[in-house]
């Protein structure tokens, strides 16, 4: 039971990320598309997002000290966000001399292409932040729900802000349809999960049917989706249009608001200038050289300002490095049920073999059953027949199979009572027209399996090597 949660659980996790990936990555489309650049990798995007989410759950409950998970997560961020610039770039030579790097900075950028480096920069360390978050987080039914509508929500405003640039993005369609599928997995599984942790262990689980109305869905959501995308497109360019003409009367009122604060305080400035300058009842303070104890007081007063602040400033640093390196040196949490890595991975690569183990087996003994199904007389003395002529010793077309039993049997004696069953109802079916029964045919088929046990295998092969060649000459022999 406790295996079954762990792999739904992990499933969970993977279908839930996928799904935040879908929206995420449609909503960073958009600035590449208005920069009229290349758009990011997906395969970057899966890797922020997923490798933080394998980091920590390989390190959660070994009681390893935080400073290594940092180092490993600033590691492994620098080293995607690297390789994401040498292929964004297209950088020519290997990737791990970094000769790419060097030229890559030297060239000379605009607004443009150095805005879009940044960009990747600041957005694989957020996917990065979401993943960490993800596997952090309570995945319930409530959360993945409310995540689920939120992915709506931004799906729709990326397609308004498109529609009203008229720009187009790339298999909308196709992340569309990924999102619905691995939402709305998402989502079952954790209704299911939810549920698995009450009931019975032999309750009916529901899951097969969801799948299957899931893919109805998305199958015909799909269709309706592409049937009706032009009207789609024109109600999002409408809606554009909308939302300027209402936002324009907005927009005025707002500009004359500030044009009204500004130039307000303009000509307060100037007024009160004008006063002070032209009235010349107020007198005017001469200024006076300051003296020597005045400039002693000012210096001391500055100078000791800043080397107090410059002493504050160092307390507050020395502190801060001392409460970081303290909470670097902090080990996590130690699970004592959880086992170690290795351990873990090799009972993961057990589990995998003991399935694989148990689906073969399993198509194993359908085609067991197939061939079971199949099987008649006939067929039976067929194998009879090719049993005989991979021994050594061929059926001849002249020959009626009451006397080709004698021949196997003469070099076969042990083996007489199983040859002369599976031959009499092969005769009896065939050549009497009388059907057999199922209990005469499970004995034919009880004899068969004697007959080709492996345990036959070395008199077989001995026959064949030494007798299969005198087997003509023995002929008149054995029918006399």
């Amino acid at each position: 039971m406790t295996e079954g949660l762990n792999s739904k659980s992990t499933l969970l996790l993977i279908s839930a990320g996928m799904m935040e990936i879908t929206w995420l990555y449609a909503l960073t489309c958009i600035l590449f598309l208005m920069l009229e650049s290349p758009l990011i990798p997906l395969w970057a995007v899966i890797l922020s997002f997923f490798t933080p989410i394998l980091i920590t759950s390989i390190l959660k409950g070994r009681g390893r000290r935080i400073i290594e998970h940092v180092i490993l997560h600033i590691f492994f961020y620098f080293m995607i966000l690297l390789y994401t610039f040498y292929v964004y770039g297209n950088c020519q030579g290997s990737f791990f001399n970094f000769k790419w790097l060097k030229m890559l900075l030297n060239q000379q950028y605009g607004s443009v292409g150095g805005f879009s480096y940044l960009f990747i920069l600041f957005w694989l360390l957020f996917l990065w932040i979401n993943g960490y978050k993800l596997v952090n987080r309570s995945n319930d039914y409530f959360i993945i729900a409310s995540h689920f509508d939120l992915g709506i929500l931004m799906l729709v405003f990326t397609f308004i802000i498109l529609g009203s640039l008229h720009l187009s993005l790339p298999f909308a369609g196709l992340l569309i349809l990924y999102y619905f599928l691995f939402g709305m997995f998402s989502i079952s599984l954790a209704k299911n999960l939810r549920s698995s942790k009450t009931r019975h262990p032999n309750q009916f689980s529901g899951t097969g049917m969801v799948l299957t109305f899931i893919l109805a869905v998305l199958l015909f959501g799909s269709w309706i989706v592409l049937f009706f995308l032009p009207q789609l497109s024109l109600a999002a360019q409408v809606g554009s249009r909308v939302l300027k003409i209402v936002s324009k009367p907005l927009l005025n009122l707002l500009l004359k608001i500030i044009l009204f604060l500004f130039s307000g305080y303009g000509n307060r400035a100037v007024n009160v200038s004008s006063i002070s300058s032209g009235d010349p009842g107020i007198p005017l303070i001469e200024s006076s050289e300051p003296t020597w104890w005045t400039q002693l007081l000012g210096w001391m007063i500055t100078w000791g300002g800043l080397i107090l602040l410059s002493l504050l400033a160092m307390m507050v640093i020395c502190w801060l490095i001392w409460s970081l390196w303290k909470w670097f040196s902090t080990k996590t949490e130690v699970d004592t049920k959880r086992k170690g890595f290795f351990e873990e991975l090799l009972l993961w690569f057990l589990h995998l073999f003991s399935l694989a183990k148990k689906v073969l087996g399993r198509i194993v003994f359908l085609l067991k059953n197939i061939r079971r199904k199949q099987e008649n007389i006939s067929v039976l003395f067929q194998k009879l027949c090719r049993w005989g002529r991979s021994s050594g010793i061929p059926r001849e077309s002249s020959k009626t199979p009451q006397e080709y039993g004698r021949y196997l049997t003469h070099f076969f004696p042990d083996n007489r009572l199983d040859i002369q069953l599976i031959i009499k109802n092969f005769n009896r079916e065939i050549y009497g027209k009388k059907p057999i029964q199922a209990e005469q045919l499970r004995k034919a088929k009880k004899a068969w399996q004697r007959l080709s046990h492996p345990s036959k295998w070395p008199l077989r092969l001995w026959i064949k090597i030494f007798y299969s060649r005198k087997f003509r000459s023995q002929e008149t022999t054995i029918s006399t």
